[in-house]
C-alpha cells in the first residue's frame, strides 16, 4: 500500500503549476458543471443510494416489507427508484402500472425492471421529458448494481444510455430552435440538422445558454460516436450470465480451499474458475464504456483481485477502468468544463498504480500473450502522459519514472517483435527530452 502512496507522489505535480492554466477559465468557478444533464457521478450516487434502499428492504423482516406497501411513501410526488414508482407516475398505462406493483413486491427481482424499461421505450413516442429517459437509464443500471451482469440487463442499460444522449441533443435542438424561430418562420425545423446547428458561425452573437447548450451537444456527439456500435458489441460479447455472488464465492478463501482440494475433478474446477473469469472480463469491456457503470466496474475486478492476487488481468481491466473515466474527463475540459480538470491527475494517478501492479504481475524475461498485452499498453499509457503531462498537472520526475519503466517493457517485446521498435525510439527520445529541459 505505501509502494502505491509513493507513486501517486511522485507522478503528482505541485498545486502552484495549475495556476497558469487557470487563468484560462475566465472567472468560471471549478466546481460549477454547465453541463448537469452530464453529470454521471451524480446519476452514479442516485443508482448506489437506490441500490442500497432495494437491499435493505430486500433483508428486512415481513413486518417491515408491508409497512413499507401499505403505509403512504416517504417519496415526494416523483416516486422513487426503489420500487420503480418514479416511471409509474410518469408513465401512465395499465401494462406499466402492473410491471411497477410487481417491482413494489420484489424490488430485487430484475427481470421486472428490464420489462418495465423495454415497455415504456416500446410505446415512447419521443415527446417525454428528458427526466424520464434520465430515470429509466438509472433503473436499467439498478438491475447491474444489483449483482444481475446479463446479456439482457447490460444490453437494456447500454440502450438507455444512447437514448438518454440522444435526448440531451434532441431537447436542446428543440431550444434553440425556438429561439430562432422568428428567422425561421416558414423553414420546417426538423430538417435542420445538429451539425448546421454547432457550427454556427464564430462572428455570430451568441448568448450564454446557446454557447453551453452547443458545448454540451458538441460533447453529447463524442460519447454517442463512441457508443455507436455497443449494442451490436454487447451482443457479440456477452453469451453468458453472472452474478456477483458467483465472485463471492471465488474470492471467499473458506470456499476456495474447498472449490480446489478434496473431492472433485481439479481439471473441472479450473475450468469452472477460468469461465467466471473470462466472462466476467468481458462485461467490465462493456462496463467501462457506459459511464455510470464504472463504480460497480471496479467493484467486480476488486472482487476478482481478492480471488487471485496473482492475476495480471483484473488490475489490467481496472487500469482501463480509470483511463476510460479520464478520456471523458478530458473531453469535457476541451469543451470548457473546468470543473473535471481537478479530477484528473487523481483519476490518472488511479490508473498508473493499477497498471504498476499489472506489471508487477507480469513477466518480462519471457513474456506470454497476457503478459505482452499488458506491457504493450503500458508503454503506450506512459508515452500519453508525457505528451499530456501539463494537462494532467504532473512533475517531470514522475512522468521520467513513468516512460523509464514504458521503455523496460517495450524492451521486453522488441526482441520477439520488431513492430515495437517505433514506439521504443519514441520514448527514448521523450526521455532524452525530459533529462535536457528538466
Amino acid at each position: 500500500m505505501e509502494e502505491e502512496d509513493q507513486i501517486e507522489k511522485e507522478i503528482s505535480g505541485s498545486n502552484s503549476s495549475r495556476d497558469s492554466s487557470n487563468q484560462a477559465i475566465k472567472g468560471r468557478s471549478l466546481t460549477s458543471n454547465p453541463f448537469p444533464a452530464l453529470d454521471f457521478v451524480k446519476i452514479e450516487k442516485e443508482i448506489i443510494r437506490a441500490t442500497e434502499d432495494v437491499k435493505k428492504l430486500s433483508g428486512a423482516s415481513f413486518i417491515l416489507k408491508m409497512r413499507k406497501k401499505i403505509l403512504p411513501s416517504d417519496a415526494n410526488e416523483k416516486g422513487s427508484h426503489l420500487d420503480a414508482s418514479i416511471i409509474g407516475n410518469l408513465v401512465k398505462s395499465s401494462s406499466v402500472s402492473t410491471i411497477v406493483s410487481k417491482i413494489g413486491s420484489s424490488p430485487k427481482v430484475s427481470l421486472e425492471r428490464v420489462k418495465l424499461v423495454r415497455a415504456v421505450m416500446l410505446d415512447d413516442k419521443g415527446d417525454s421529458p428528458l427526466s424520464l429517459y434520465r430515470n429509466l437509464m438509472i433503473q436499467a443500471a439498478l438491475t447491474i448494481y444489483l449483482g444481475d451482469i446479463t446479456p439482457a440487463t447490460l444490453q437494456i442499460t447500454g440502450q438507455t444510455y444512447r437514448l438518454y444522449l440522444e435526448k440531451i441533443i434532441s431537447t436542446h435542438k428543440k431550444n434553440l430552435l425556438v429561439v430562432q424561430s422568428k428567422q425561421l418562420k416558414n423553414v420546417n425545423l426538423d430538417v435542420i440538422s445538429v451539425n448546421d446547428l454547432i457550427s454556427k458561425d464564430e462572428e455570430e452573437e451568441l448568448q450564454e445558454h446557446e454557447i453551453v447548450a452547443i458545448q454540451e451537444m458538441k460533447l453529447t456527439l463524442k460519447l454517442l460516436e463512441y457508443a455507436e456500435s455497443l449494442d451490436e458489441d454487447t451482443r457479440g460479447s456477452i453469451t453468458m450470465s453472472m452474478h456477483l455472488d458467483e465472485l463471492d464465492v471465488l474470492s471467499s478463501k473458506k470456499k476456495v480451499r474447498g472449490l480446489f482440494g478434496g473431492s472433485g475433478n481439479a481439471n473441472t474446477v479450473k475450468n469452472k474458475h477460468l469461465l467466471i473469469v473470462r466472462k466476467t472480463l468481458a462485461a467490465v469491456e462493456v462496463m467501462k464504456r457506459i459511464p455510470i457503470l464504472h463504480p460497480i466496474g471496479i467493484k467486480v475486478v476488486a472482487k476478482l483481485q481478492a480471488f487471485d492476487n496473482k492475476l495480471a488481468l483484473p488490475y489490467l481491466m481496472e487500469a482501463r477502468l480509470h483511463m476510460q473515466a479520464l478520456r471523458f474527463l478530458s473531453l469535457r475540459v476541451l469543451m470548457d468544463d473546468y470543473s473535471a480538470r481537478p479530477a484528473m491527475t487523481p483519476t490518472f494517478n488511479k490508473a498508473i498504480v493499477a497498471y504498476h501492479k499489472a506489471l508487477k504481475r507480469s513477466s518480462f524475461a519471457n513474456p506470454k500473450r497476457g503478459d505482452i498485452t499488458v506491457l504493450a499498453e503500458f508503454a503506450q499509457v506512459s508515452f500519453y502522459a508525457y505528451q499530456h503531462r501539463k494537462m494532467l498537472n504532473l512533475a517531470n520526475h514522475g512522468v521520467l519514472k513513468i516512460l523509464e519503466m514504458g521503455k523496460k517493457s517495450l524492451d521486453a517485446l522488441v526482441p520477439n517483435n520488431r513492430v515495437y521498435q517505433g514506439q521504443q525510439k519514441q520514448i527514448m527520445k521523450a526521455i532524452g527530452s525530459l533529462k535536457k529541459f528538466g
